[in-house]
């Protein structure tokens, strides 16, 4: 057969279908290694999260990257204190968010090349579609092409508040690129934003990254622009953010789930998105091996914390294996096929990595929802 034969006859094979165990299975007889998401646990951080921001002017964004999942995303929203939309990082997310019922969808990130705003813009047919600006040039691509396609995008401008990754400075030049916007056929100014990032070290430090913010909206209205969003903060310090006045959104997204950097800061909240694993090998006293690793779990900014063995220390993950160790001088005896349970150290990196989580109740599978924006970086 000649190699043009094979190319002409070739059929991509269709994914396999997955098999998963019927409703009602109990949690630890689920397939290992899993992403299981306690649902009592979820809805607890939902409406926790939702209370604070009824009781407050600034309302939240939640921001869908942290888990990618439409299923939660609905949860987020049904349970209020929010702006009416969610925040995602790429027009990938959006593209899968979009058909699942988000109307208004703010992409927290920079678009500049001509393919990705040509998708923003079919987008925007379809849903209020946001994004964000630093530049004068990329605002002027986003007018051409968003009054040749017949659409309008909310823009919000980019300020540089604190971690010097990209934005435009504060002051004078954020002034300057929101009149370009202001001025921009097809764009409809939004207001401002900035993302600090990382977990910052106290309230303090939290307030001091935002006044650059605040600071730079007064100079925008005192221009003559009405500045209707501020957004600003995130997870680990939205009580602090989303109680400052003129902030009027903060797109947290990883309170939902809750991984390890972010549990100790906020002890009110619950883990709910957790990796189960499987016990696989003893190879000495203290020691085990299990099939959690790397491309289960991550571990690219840090290992997970073991949650149901007596001082654990993770040794290292491979990409299919966890080593670890535990102290076993009060008889703790793991046997082969016993589940340990792992919370990640970043709930996005481990949510990317699965194509389901499995959600239970009350020790048993309640629903299975499909990672729907994993991979979708583009």
């Amino acid at each position: 057969m000649l190699f043009s034969q094979v190319l002409t006859t070739y059929k991509e094979p269709r994914m396999e279908r997955p098999i998963f165990k019927p409703i009602g299975t109990p949690t630890e007889q689920l397939d290992t290694p899993s992403l299981i998401v306690d649902v009592d646990a979820l809805e607890h951080n939902i409406s926790t999260v939702a209370e604070f921001f009824e009781s407050n002017s600034a309302k939240l964004r939640p921001h869908v990257e942290s888990h990618r999942t439409p299923a939660i995303a609905h949860k987020q929203l049904a349970g209020g204190g929010h702006v009416g939309g969610i925040a995602v990082s790429s027009i990938g997310q959006a593209e899968v968010f979009v058909p699942n019922g988000f109307n208004d969808v703010f992409v927290a990130n920079l678009v500049v090349t001509p393919q990705k705003i040509t998708r923003l813009c079919a987008l925007a047919r379809q849903a209020r579609i946001g994004v964000a600006v630093d530049s004068p040039s990329n605002v002027a691509d986003l007018s051409e092409a968003a009054v040749a396609n017949g659409v309008c995008l909310d823009v919000a401008v980019y300020v540089n508040t604190r971690l010097g990754l990209y934005g435009v400075e504060p002051g004078r030049p954020a002034v300057d690129l929101a009149k370009a916007v202001v001025d921009a056929p097809g764009l409809d100014f939004a207001g401002i934003m900035t993302q600090e990032g990382s977990i910052l070290s106290d309230d303090d430090e939290s307030r001091s990254a935002i006044q650059p913010l605040l600071d730079t909206r007064q100079d925008i209205e005192s221009a003559g622009i009405a500045v209707r969003v501020v957004s600003a903060g995130n997870t680990s310090n939205y009580q602090v953010v989303g109680a400052i006045d003129g902030v009027t959104e903060v797109p947290a997204g990883t309170y939902a789930l809750l991984d390890a950097q972010h549990a100790p800061h906020l002890p009110h909240l619950k883990t709910a998105g957790r990796v189960m694993s499987t016990v696989t090998s003893r190879p000495e006293p203290g020691y085990m091996i299990t099939d959690g690793g790397q491309k289960a779990i991550g571990a690219d900014t840090g290992f997970p914390s073991i949650d149901n063995l007596p001082d654990p220390t993770v040794k290292g993950l491979s990409a299919e294996h966890g080593s670890i160790y535990f102290d076993a001088s009060d008889g703790a005896d793991p046997q082969l096929g016993e589940k340990i349970w792992c919370t990640p150290w970043d709930a996005a990196t481990c949510a990317n990595l699965h194509d389901y989580i499995f959600a239970v109740r009350n020790d048993a599978l309640e629903a299975v929802w499909e990672v729907s924006a994993r991979g979708r970086y583009r």
